[in-house]
């Protein structure tokens, strides 16, 4: 089974080498703050895709139900590591070559059928935003950061390396410190908001959840003390300031941070 599994990868890792004739820019910006938290935090950002060659390739068009279906079908993030790391961390056979497989599947029939398809001419540049794009995080990857790739699919075989910007870093061993006291039984309120202190490496930070969403408000000092209380966060750092953050500020804190940090980028990238 295993030289199976690796077989196919080889074919299949040949099929997304052969991009002769194909000249297609593509780049994802990242919104989601890096490094990430598995299965708390889903990507969220934009693919900007150029085709320069002579060719028309085929997109997902989208829907206006859906309009970011591209990002969801069509783009392939996987872990930056070996068939046989995969293997290793899992346990089991590596599932790379057959989630390949089912996105060349899926767009090949798309584009047989001219199915929810667009085309893109040479010149033509196409933009898609997306949110809440869920990652294929290996269980059993430890404390390590687990980098990730992008490639993008274009039918027919042939896969496109995109550049992503911040690279994508997964914080697998992501220290969770509850802060709030959580009643238990009848009283238990599964959309009550939540907050803890989030270590990554050396770095700190408070999240907050509410109603299945999560939401990084600040960043923490080893001797900063955290209470939550009558729907106020209050944060007392080492030097005596204080900040509040009523529940209700939530969302709007962790928006205003996030646009601090994408700032940051840019400013870094630009310099």
């Amino acid at each position: 089974m295993k030289k199976t599994v690796i077989a196919m990868f080889t074919l299949l890792f040949g099929i997304a080498q052969q991009t002769t004739g194909v000249n297609v820019d593509a780049i994802l910006y990242v919104d989601t703050e890096m490094p990430c938290l598995r299965e708390f935090e889903k990507l969220s950002g934009r693919i900007v895709i150029r085709n320069h060659g002579e060719d028309d390739i085929k997109l997902i068009k989208g829907t206006p139900v859906f309009p970011e279906m591209l990002a969801f079908h069509q783009l392939y993030l996987f872990p930056d590591i070996s068939v046989q790391e995969e293997e290793r961390i899992t346990a089991r056979p590596a599932q790379s070559p057959y989630i390949r497989a089912r996105i060349k599947n899926g767009i090949d029939s798309w584009v047989q059928r001219n199915q929810d398809i667009m085309t893109l001419k040479k010149g033509e540049t196409l933009e898609v935003n997306f949110e809440h794009r869920e990652l294929e995080v290996l269980h059993g990857a430890g404390n390590r950061l687990l980098p990730f790739k992008a490639e993008l699919y274009l039918s027919p075989n042939t896969w496109i390396p995109i550049e992503v910007q911040p690279p994508i870093m997964v914080a697998c061993g992501a220290k969770f410190i509850p802060l709030t006291v959580t009643e238990t039984g009848v009283k238990y309120d599964r959309d009550a908001v939540r907050i803890s202190r989030v270590q990554i490496g050396t770095n700190e930070f408070l999240l907050a959840s509410e109603k299945f969403s999560y939401y990084r408000l600040i960043d923490l000092q080893p001797d900063d003390t955290v209470t939550h209380s009558n729907k106020v966060i209050t944060i007392t750092q080492k030097n005596g300031k204080v900040l509040t953050i009523p529940e209700a500020d939530i969302a709007r804190v962790s928006a205003e941070r996030a646009e601090g940090k994408r700032k940051a980028r840019q400013l870094e990238t630009e310099n």
